[in-house]
């Protein structure tokens, strides 16, 4: 409509945006915020507290178990310690101290023994070989007449050596056994040595020394007998190192 005459009214911009910013908060609002903050953080804290002692329980109760476990071995081991005292007790009262002695120069064999050497005899009529037998050389076994009784039932190696003139053509050396459950029987041999040429040779000349040894493992049982047999030839008795017999348990 065109008024003429009239001046044109005032122009107002409008702003057509919706909405307003957000009022600021009660007084009363805010402290009800600040008050669920500080119970939040009360609940959070005691939370953590509780965690911690829980840890703390549990860690008690770990060292308590590892102890009564430990004090139960130790009392198992004294109660055992009780009962073996109590079995022996009677035999340890009347137990008493020997006096010192010496220390003897050599040790105490653990097994049966025996290590003879020739002397200056040479075999009799009964070809039973003689040997030197000493205390110290024995042990567990009995000597008499140059025969080795067995004292203790096992497995024994036996040896023997001799030293012998070749030049007579001929030597015969074994090892023999005689046994209680064989009554009125001829020894029995356990090992052998022969020596035999076609001719006598001349004695005493080079080369006509020869040594012969023995030595085997058996089984033997209390009261068997073990000696040495020369029933020809010559035992050259040179030196105890020549000319020896011996046997050990093994």
């Amino acid at each position: 409509m065109d008024n003429r005459g009239m001046p044109y009214p005032t122009v107002f911009c409008v702003d057509g945006q919706v909405g307003f910013p957000p009022l600021p908060p009660k007084p009363g609002q805010r402290k009800a915020q600040y008050q669920r903050y500080k119970v939040t953080q009360t609940l959070l804290f005691l939370l953590v507290i509780m965690a911690l002692c829980g840890i703390l329980v549990e860690a008690c109760f770990i060292y308590n178990l590892y102890n009564t476990k430990q004090d139960k071995l130790l009392r198992e081991k004294e109660e055992a310690s009780r009962l073996e005292a109590r079995k022996g007790g009677k035999a340890k009262e009347h137990i008493t101290v020997p006096p010192r002695t010496r220390r003897p120069a050599f040790l105490k064999p653990s097994k049966p023994l025996a290590h003879l050497s020739a002397g200056s005899s040479r075999p009799g009529s009964d070809w039973v070989m003689p040997w030197n037998g000493e205390v110290e050389d024995l042990y567990e076994l009995k000597f008499n007449a140059g025969k080795l009784e067995v004292q203790k039932e096992g497995y024994y190696y036996i040896y023997s050596k001799l030293c012998y003139n070749a030049g007579e053509g001929s030597f015969y050396h074994a090892m023999v056994m005689t046994t209680p459950r064989y009554q009125g029987v001829d020894p029995i041999e356990l090992l052998r040595y022969r020596y035999s040429v076609g001719l006598p040779q001349t004695a005493n000349t080079s080369g006509s020394v020869r040594n012969s040894y023995l030595g085997g493992v058996f089984h033997l049982l209390k009261g068997d007998t073990v000696f040495v047999l020369v029933k020809k030839g010559t035992v050259l008795l040179q030196s105890s190192g020549d000319n020896f017999f011996g046997m050990f348990m093994v």
